[in-house]
């Protein structure tokens, strides 16, 4: 009897441990996170640089907080961390660190890629 419950448990545990259910919210969360940027098209995004407000630079600034590049306050303003924040996003992603969001950026936001230095 007891040889029959080990087997059964370890077959529920070899069928559980293929299941992808638990890397779900993980991709959910980069998912939403980047989705929200999804309405900008990296052509027609707008140009942000220091001084910059409205509802692009909270997504920026929300997504670049997301992937651990800022820490400051989703306030709107493009201030001093968040062009610290994009500059060092840029170079993470191997572009020019200039702290300002274009074309590149942008689509770059919108699909990290994760490099190692």
């Amino acid at each position: 009897m007891r040889s029959n419950i080990l087997q059964l448990g370890l077959i529920s545990v070899l069928f559980l441990g293929i299941l992808p259910f638990g890397f779900a919210p993980a991709k959910a969360q980069t998912t939403s996170i980047t989705g929200r940027l999804s309405k900008y098209s990296p052509v027609k995004a707008p140009f942000l640089t220091p001084g910059s407000r409205g509802q692009p630079v909270r997504d920026v600034q929300a997504v670049l907080q997301s992937l651990g590049f800022y820490k400051g306050a989703i306030d709107g303003i493009y201030g001093p961390k968040t062009a610290s924040a994009v500059a060092v996003f840029q170079q993470s992603q191997r572009l020019v660190g200039d702290g300002r969001v274009g074309a590149l950026t942008w689509q770059a936001l919108r699909t990290p890629v994760r490099r190692r230095f």
